[in-house]
């Protein structure tokens, strides 16, 4: 993939460049995304990455567009996703146009066994109130999926069948994303470190990096579980905790089932190419990212119990990312109250894939001056008012 990018070569004292649109911290699947929904507007993004586009929590991924499958009640954050989930079609439409590369939709639906019957219990709740709101979904007893589906798992108590629940491969998404940027006029500066935001008076108007300054109309922190810490350079306190997520890449020559399987803590994740993610562990170890045996014994058990059948799979690799998460589960998404010129994108824990396109698409809304398609006030920094010390 080739993507054009920033000329970097700077002798002596770091001077001002070119000035863009936006200036997105950040090259994971948010940032990408919100440089192509502003590059389809007509304006003029530059994503500054510290490493490699998508070298992150995208890498780590297994790309899941769960809208449906692991939302405990119609919340805010369950209204996001099925909005999100619903671009997906028309985007990977576009990304293929624009630039060649597949993004690899399956649209096979999603299974969210029941291993106990508490869990049963509660998936038929999440069933009633889902089809009640205008969902699908099914309930199938564990007869009833062995029946349909083949003896392939371990004891369950029934299962709810989301067949609009869907996956996408997330490298692939990441790299039809920045290439279609690029092809609308985006930038891409890759192996280059923000180290400060540029002011004039009280507004930020610009990035100061390793390799140069950058004046940009708007700046968009998106830089995943590194947000807060960025986030202090314009004396914001945003509450972002790194999250290791610990996965295994399975190599099976064909998958065990076409269906993307979830459960409390597993999930495992077929892929057209026959390798299978399975993954994953929500651990807040700081910004470690060491890949640990007791990791991946706990989430190569969970999927052996489940699908027994993957017992006999070869290792194709290790995974591992931090995700950023927030105490209450919901991303931070819009303008920095009081710090004119800066937005955030982060927060958005294992739903990044999934919420990638909303995101981009409100961002480059606000950034474009226009109404954001949706209500942001659930997802704003002014909920933490009153909530913190």
């Amino acid at each position: 993939m080739s993507l054009p990018v920033v000329d970097c070569e700077n002798k002596g004292e770091p001077k001002l460049r070119t000035a863009y649109d936006v200036c997105i911290i950040g090259g994971g699947v948010i940032g990408c995304a919100i440089a192509y929904y502003t590059a389809k507007k007509g304006l003029r993004p530059l994503v500054i990455e510290k490493h490699t586009l998508g070298s992150q929590a995208t890498q780590a991924s297994a790309g899941m567009l769960g809208a449906q499958v692991e939302m405990e009640r119609p919340d805010p954050l369950y209204r996001l996703g099925l909005k999100s989930r619903a671009l997906y079609g028309q985007l990977r439409a576009e990304l293929q146009d624009l630039c060649g590369v597949d993004i690899e939709l399956r649209t096979c639906g999603m299974l969210r066994l029941a291993l106990s019957e508490a869990e049963r219990e509660t998936l038929l709740a999440r069933c009633d109130w889902q089809t009640a709101g205008g969902q699908r979904a099914e309930w199938l007893e564990d007869e009833d999926l062995r029946r349909d589906i083949g003896d392939l798992f371990g004891p369950t108590f029934g299962a709810l069948f989301l067949p609009d629940d869907h996956q996408v491969r997330s490298v692939a998404l990441l790299r039809a994303l920045a290439a279609a940027a690029s092809e609308l006029g985006a930038a891409f500066l890759e192996h280059t470190e923000a180290i400060g935001f540029l002011r004039e008076e009280d507004r930020i108007v610009g990035v100061e990096t390793n390799n140069g300054r950058f004046a940009a109309n708007h700046v968009v922190l998106a830089a995943g579980a590194w947000s807060g810490l960025l986030s202090q350079w314009a004396g914001v306190d945003l509450p972002v905790l790194p999250v290791k997520g610990q996965s295994v890449l399975a190599a099976t020559r064909t998958p065990l089932t076409p269906y993307t399987v979830f459960t409390h803590g597993t999930y495992i994740v077929p892929k057209v190419t026959g390798h299978t993610y399975i993954g994953a562990t929500m651990e807040r170890t700081g910004f470690d990212q060491t890949p640990t045996l007791q990791g991946i014994v706990r989430v190569l058990s969970d999927a052996v119990r489940i699908l027994p059948g993957l017992g006999i799979s070869g290792l194709a690799g290790q995974l591992v990312g931090l995700r950023p998460g927030t105490e209450d589960g919901l991303p931070f998404l819009g303008e920095v109250p009081g710090v004119a010129g800066l937005l955030v994108a982060t927060g958005h824990l294992r739903n990044g894939i999934l919420l990638a396109p909303i995101t981009g698409l409100v961002m480059s809304e606000l950034i474009a001056g226009e109404n954001p398609s949706v209500d942001l006030a659930p997802f704003g920094l002014s909920r933490l008012q009153g909530k913190r010390p």
